[in-house]
């Protein structure tokens, strides 16, 4: 009985069951059950977007061995931007950022003067308050031994310019003039000038053309008072003369800051002036006066006509005779040097 039984089990196995019409098929006997029945659905920190938690966490990437990743990582920023710019995030960014100007990589530089960029069309006042670090790595830019780097220098300094001028004027304007006559190839009065112009023409057009774009940025906002052709809209007069109101609160952040009152420097000796200018009143002579300088309209325009503008008139005149894009950016540079003189 038994071995029939098994017999008869096993055939079921192959027996071809006849299905009948509205009738659906019997379900098999290893089948598991998945249906379940809930009421609601809870998934934490269910996010399309980045949040600040894990922006925060990217920061590092910034420091990356790899180019790419330090590309990418500010490719991100760029799109969090219109987000975080009201945040705390804004500061931690830039601290890490701001280094990568002196980077080894163009891709990078070039991702980071677009989050520069982007930053300066919704909140220049952002930038404003990081002007001191900015000013610190341009000039270490203008100096660095690797030709690309310093070359793209003055690309960082027109896009400050671009949107806190002033406050870079303010900061440091006569440390930057100097810093661009020295990527040019230029020399400021009483040093060796003879090499200047063909330094240049060994330069490729279209960088020699950004930093003649540069320094013409730095000479209008240094030695032009570009606020008195500003007119407020709300009560009609100039911005110069509602900023030089002293009723009015200022508009610097940091309108005492040329005081020093906050802050702990080495006293420097006047020994390191130039030779040819010893003994002499020229503005700029004196550690004094180069501290000043960035601060007082007149004191600038008086060291540019000393210090800057018969070299500028020189190199801009051979440039122009050579023509093209130089050309004709040394002479916009060359009549704004003839207007600061001549004003």
């Amino acid at each position: 009985m038994t071995k029939s039984r098994k017999q008869k089990q096993k055939k079921k196995d192959f027996l071809k069951k006849k299905l009948k019409v509205g009738k659906t098929a019997a379900k098999a006997s290893n089948l598991t059950d998945t249906s379940f029945v809930a009421k609601t659905i809870s998934v934490k920190n269910q996010h399309l977007d980045h949040d600040h938690h894990d922006l925060s966490k990217r920061f590092p990437l910034l420091k990356h061995h790899n180019a790419t990743v330090r590309k990418e990582t500010l490719t991100i920023f760029i799109k969090a931007i219109p987000t975080i710019i009201k945040s705390r995030l804004m500061t931690p960014l830039l601290s890490q950022a701001i280094p990568l100007i002196c980077d080894d990589t163009k891709d990078v530089r070039d991702a980071l003067i677009e989050l520069l960029d982007t930053i300066g069309a919704l909140d220049p006042q952002v930038l404003v308050l990081h002007c001191n670090i900015f000013v610190l790595y341009i000039n270490m830019a203008m100096t660095h031994i690797v030709p690309r780097i310093q070359a793209d220098s003055t690309r960082f300094l027109l896009c400050l310019l671009k949107h806190c001028g002033d406050e870079i004027v303010r900061k440091a304007w006569l440390k930057l003039m100097r810093g661009v006559m020295n990527v040019l190839g230029w020399s400021a009065a009483g040093a060796n000038t003879s090499s200047g112009a063909l330094q240049t023409k060994k330069r490729d057009s279209k960088a020699n053309k950004i930093h003649l774009d540069a320094l013409g940025k730095l000479v209008e906002y240094g030695c032009f008072d570009l606020k008195a052709t500003e007119i407020d809209d709300i009560t009609g007069e100039s911005l110069s003369s509602a900023a030089d109101n002293k009723f009015l609160p200022p508009n610097l952040p940091q309108p005492f800051e040329h005081l020093k009152l906050f802050e702990r420097q080495l006293k420097q000796s006047n020994s390191i002036n130039d030779s040819s200018t010893s003994g002499s009143t020229v503005p700029g002579s004196t550690s004094a006066a180069n501290s000043l300088a960035n601060q007082d309209l007149e004191s600038r325009q008086a060291i540019f006509e000393t210090d800057f503008q018969k070299e500028i008139t020189k190199q801009c005149q051979l440039l122009v005779k050579d023509g093209g894009e130089c050309g004709k950016a040394a002479n916009t540079l060359n009549k704004l040097a003839m207007e600061v003189c001549q004003g």
